[in-house]
């Protein structure tokens, strides 16, 4: 009797396909989460290697600050006229410390029109000076009484284009006007009649300092805040040459330029806005380290006597 050949050779190349199939698996899921692993070390040592550089640029920069006040107060201690070529404005160029690079600025901050001396309201002063600033750069001078508004304590609305509570919380995003000095300028973006065009055209002449009543430099300031110190704005040609006739140590006292023919029967209405003397300052730190450039922006006040300078905020930022 024939006997017949067992048929089992499908079943075991499909159990073999399996096994083989299994095997694969696990080899790719063991690639891929080694990939994985490899790969997160990766990034484990690169984001040390970042804080690393960070706290190494921030350092740098804190160093930088610190040197900038100790020449401030030197100037300060040395003499009470400011002007573009003393040593606050004549630190040394980007220097190699360690592995990277360090540069420091210093801007006056006097040589800008404090927009907290709106605080005042509208006054005789102050009020007229912005309005002939806004009138220069061809902007609606109807938002001096909108950013009198955001400033001032009360509710009450300045003239026919304030703006108070009312007018904000029925916005998009609703808020309330903030009824205390302006922090830093960004925050003018808040406040009814600003936009970023507006803001692009006013931030090389503004700043924004914790006091009212602060004059401005003529011996820092851009030849457009000379031209509107006057009740009538003067001709760009005129600013000019107030601006050569300062020269490289600056106007060494007030007199010397309210005796200039520009300010022929002015002397009143200019005397109250003017200083050759400053007390705020920004400094400007940048550490390139490793892979990081490190900024540091540090609002510094010489106190009056001079004899010591202080940071008021700062703000850090990278790139």
């Amino acid at each position: 009797m024939r006997s017949h050949p067992q048929t089992h050779t499908p079943l075991l190349k499909r159990a073999s396909g399996v096994a083989l199939l299994t095997v694969l698996f696990i080899l790719v899921l063991i690639t891929t989460m080694s990939v994985y692993l490899v790969e997160e070390e990766h990034l484990g040592i690169r984001r040390i290697s970042n804080q690393r550089d960070a706290e190494q640029g921030f350092q740098m920069t804190a160093g930088a600050e610190q040197w900038a006040l100790k020449i401030l107060e030197r100037d300060g201690k040395e003499n009470n006229v400011d002007h573009p070529q003393e040593p606050w404005n004549a630190l040394l160029p980007a220097v190699k410390v360690e592995e990277g690079t360090l540069l420091s600025e210093v801007q006056d901050l006097q040589g800008l029109f404090n927009i907290n001396n709106l605080a005042s309201g509208r006054d005789d002063v102050w009020y007229p000076l912005f309005t002939r600033l806004l009138s220069v750069l061809e902007i609606n001078e109807a938002i001096a009484d909108a950013l009198i508004d955001w400033i001032d304590a009360d509710q009450d609305i300045t003239g026919s284009n304030g703006a108070e509570d009312a007018d904000y919380l029925g916005l998009d995003i609703p808020h309330r006007t903030a009824d205390r000095m302006i922090a830093d300028i960004g925050e003018l973006i808040w406040v009814k009649g600003f936009d970023e065009k507006t803001l692009t055209a006013l931030s090389p002449f503004i700043t924004a300092l914790p006091e009212k009543d602060i004059k401005i430099n003529i011996n820092t300031c851009p030849p457009l805040l000379l031209r509107i110190l006057t009740k009538e704005t003067l001709p760009e040609p005129a600013a000019d040459s107030l601006m050569e006739s300062r020269g490289e140590s600056g106007y060494q006292d007030i007199e010397t330029f309210l005796t200039r023919t520009e300010m022929a029967a002015e002397s009143d209405n200019v005397e109250p806005l003017i200083t050759i003397s400053s007390r705020y300052f920004q400094v400007r730190s940048e550490a390139k380290f490793g892979r990081l450039t490190t900024v540091l922006l540090s609002t510094v006040q010489r106190k009056p006597n001079g004899d010591k300078a202080i940071v008021l905020k700062r703000r850090r930022g990278l790139s």
